[in-house]
């Protein structure tokens, strides 16, 4: 055991030697070798830094250069703009043919904001509507909100009628608001070719709020893309655009509410579009009394629904009988949009005569038939019937389909008149509600002689337009 340690022993001194015999011959070379690794790993380590410090030095030259380009452009722009600034700052007709070559030039060349570059555009559009549509197609980031706000209605629009008051000032807008919407409508046909739909103006239609609170004026800004639509049968990219947002959908049901042309089909061709039509009435039907349309809601619908409530020929009917007949909390604001309208004589006469014989006279008589309907809403519809003018009778002997369908209205007239008689809070209600508006309307207070139609004169020139 002890002559086997030994030998251990033996071998390990004996490599220790020959390891120590190696370092002694060897020790030149080795100190040579570790100094060598050591010199190129710290060359390696200089050089990292220094290519890494370079990088900085050159990263940083590039910034000041990208700066000093970039001020260099401001100064250049803001001396350009410095040299034209009268001529864009200028107004009026004899001025638009400089304007439109100022501005055209400097929004193809970037040189003005988008923003800018629509505000000026905006302007140019009072004098000129054509030469305004070329700058804003040209005008690449436009904010749509800025030409929503500068989308000015119509009193046709607002009302369904036109009269020369002061609230219908916008009137003289009317070009520059038709050339906005004919310019979404081209750039809406563009995006759908381009992949990009769901940007560009469909943004408006992103907030269902918002489209509810503005409900006229995004239906009448998106109506001429949807006519085309409708017009050329293009239910795939009708669907496109409802499928878009709730707030799209709503655009689109009140429209095509009105979009039907009067044009000759098939029996096959007829079955499809009454189809077509009694879809979305029914969706806008389940919209106002969803849970997303609040009574405040409602009443903003009722309003874009009364202007154009001829042209949906019926499509309105249901909702606005429901409407009638719902509970104060949830129809107050709808009444109160109702009422002041028909007092104020805001609507069409034609399209008051068939509100009256499809919806108020219908909606009246179902409530004095209800023994258990709230005396309060009985007076509301009261006070709402007698703000629409009597029937008049046909003429005596006449047996046309129009006249037997005017008989037929007075008749209902007449039974309406006869059940509200055994109905004396009602009656009085009806009776005196007739007999205040009529002075009102001959005398208004002040402040409402601008909104008041009744005493107003036809506006100087119609125009004729469809939603």
């Amino acid at each position: 055991m002890f002559g086997g340690m030994s030998s251990d022993s033996a071998s390990k001194n004996d490599e220790l030697s020959k390891i120590g015999r190696f370092i002694q011959t060897y020790s030149s070379f080795l100190s040579s070798f570790v100094i060598g690794v050591a010199g190129l790993v710290a060359t390696s380590i200089w050089q990292y830094r220094q290519s890494q410090t370079a990088a900085r030095q050159a990263e940083s030259e590039q910034t000041i250069a990208r700066t000093k380009a970039d001020n260099d452009w401001r100064i250049a722009r803001a001396e350009i703009l410095a040299k034209n600034l009268n001529i864009l700052s200028a107004q009026g007709p004899q001025t638009a043919d400089q304007r439109f070559g100022v501005l055209l030039s400097l929004t193809r060349g970037n040189i003005l904001d988008p923003e800018l570059a629509v505000s000026y555009a905006l302007e140019l559009g009072k004098d000129n509507a054509t030469y305004m549509r070329s700058v804003l197609a040209s005008t690449s980031n436009k904010n749509y909100i800025q030409l929503e706000q500068a989308f000015a209605l119509t009193c046709l629009q607002r009302f369904g009628v036109e009269r020369a008051a002061e609230i219908c000032k916008d009137d003289r807008l009317a070009e520059r608001s038709d050339a906005i919407s004919q310019l979404l409508s081209d750039e809406l046909e563009a995006a759908v070719t381009a992949g990009t739909f769901s940007k560009g103006p469909m943004t408006l239609l992103a907030d269902e709020h918002e489209v509810q609170l503005s409900a006229t004026k995004l239906s009448w800004l998106f109506e001429p893309y949807l006519q085309d639509l409708y017009e050329r049968r293009q239910w795939t990219e009708i669907n496109r655009f409802e499928a878009f947002s709730a707030g799209a959908r709503l655009v689109s049901a009140l429209v095509l509410a009105t979009a039907r042309t009067g044009e000759l089909v098939t029996a096959g061709q007829q079955a499809m579009l009454e189809k077509f039509h009694s879809d979305r009435r029914k969706w806008l039907v389940d919209h106002m009394f969803g849970n997303s349309c609040d009574a405040e809601c409602r009443g903003k619908l009722v309003q874009t629904m009364l202007s154009s409530y001829g042209e949906a020929e019926g499509d309105y009917d249901d909702a606005f009988r429901r409407l009638l007949l719902s509970p104060r909390g949830e129809n107050g604001p709808a009444f109160a949009s109702l009422h002041a309208r028909l007092l104020w004589c805001q609507v069409d006469g034609d399209d008051l005569a068939q509100l009256r014989d499809a919806v108020l006279v219908p909606a009246l008589g179902q409530a004095l038939e209800d023994p258990k309907v709230d005396p309060a809403q009985l007076d509301d519809l009261a006070a709402l019937v007698a703000l629409a003018p009597e029937p008049t009778p046909p003429q005596p002997g006449a047996t046309d389909p129009a006249s037997a369908h005017i008989a037929r209205t007075v008749t209902a007239w007449h039974n309406l008149l006869s059940t509200l008689d055994k109905h004396e809070r009602a009656k009085k209600t009806f009776a005196s509600r007739k007999q205040t508006a009529r002075r009102e309307r001959t005398n208004p207070p002040p402040m409402i002689k601008k909104i008041n139609f009744c005493t107003a004169a036809a506006a100087p020139q119609t125009q004729e337009q469809d939603l």
